[in-house]
């Protein structure tokens, strides 16, 4: 099973609480095999990456587990299946990078060997220059940054979710009008974009759940073992939140929504969600 997740809190020290308060809806109980799983995060002003590519997998995959030592306000994760014309290799394992920019997407692009060409027209040189695997999904990630640059928020790290959250919205436009033109259909996907400051996520035809979380609420009766740890988060920040998007085929796990069809949505560097229609005529998340 394929899995894609993307967290956004106030505090980079309340990540490990997170996880281990998450860490069922966190598990790959069977991973994809040959696959791969990896994580993006921020760190001291650096922007980090862990992946595994894996031909077999030993058991199941938690993130509890795999990020256990890492503190940051954002997380993205993923666990992808390989295929013959993407194998089980580091580059193309998500998140991929772009500077500060972190990606990961669930789905694919049919006829990717006719769609590719009509998509890397229209991507500067010097975005299809960092492309380092054979993934579909790195080309979408810089289809979208393209659409970035073209809106000015590429090299801006203050720039606005609606900025980011609209150049999704053209780049899958982009996509779905390439898969089109080459007699496909638009297809089924999750994502998730990040600058370490905000962060973007996006479905269609793939379950995309949401969970908020507060720490008047959340750590009140938190009966965790880093209870001790994050005593100071408890004594000193009363403005701790976060946002947990995840994507797989799973149940609906308790206190999560699933996001309406043709969902577009934006995290804010304070954990407030918006949402923001895939397309012009589509129905927001109501509720945020």
């Amino acid at each position: 099973m394929s899995m894609l997740l993307g967290l956004l809190s106030t505090h980079p020290d309340w990540l490990p609480c997170l996880l281990d308060s998450q860490q069922e809806v966190l598990r790959v109980q069977d991973p994809p095999q040959p696959g791969g799983w990896g994580v993006g995060f921020y760190q001291q002003g650096e922007v980090l990456r862990r992946l595994t590519p894996l031909e077999r997998a030993a058991g199941p995959l938690e993130f509890r587990r795999l990020a256990h030592d890492i503190r940051s306000q954002v997380l993205v994760g993923h666990v992808r299946r390989a295929s013959p014309a993407a194998p089980a290799t580091a580059a193309n394992t998500h998140p991929f990078r772009f500077r500060e920019w972190l990606f990961a997407h669930l789905g694919s692009l049919p006829a990717f060997g006719d769609v590719a060409p009509r998509l890397q027209q229209n991507v500067p040189e010097f975005l299809l220059r960092n492309i380092a695997g054979e993934t579909d999904s790195e080309l979408l990630f810089h289809v979208v940054l393209a659409h970035l640059h073209e809106l000015g928020g590429l090299r801006n790290p203050d720039v606005a979710v609606d900025a980011v959250c609209e150049a999704i919205r053209r780049g899958v436009r982009e996509a779905d009008d390439a898969v089109v033109a080459t007699g496909g259909e638009p297809p089924a996907f999750a994502l998730v974009l990040t600058n370490g400051s905000c962060m973007a996520a996006a479905s269609r035809g793939e379950p995309l759940c949401i969970a908020q979380f507060d720490r008047l609420i959340d750590c009140r009766d938190c009966a965790q073992a880093r209870r001790d740890r994050c005593e100071i988060l408890r004594s000193e920040r009363s403005d701790l939140r976060a946002a947990l998007v995840v994507a797989g085929s799973r149940p609906v796990p308790p206190r999560y929504e699933t996001l309406p069809e043709e969902s577009l949505i934006g995290i804010k560097p304070d954990a407030t969600v918006e949402a923001i229609p895939l397309r012009p005529s589509a129905l927001g998340l109501s509720g945020f």
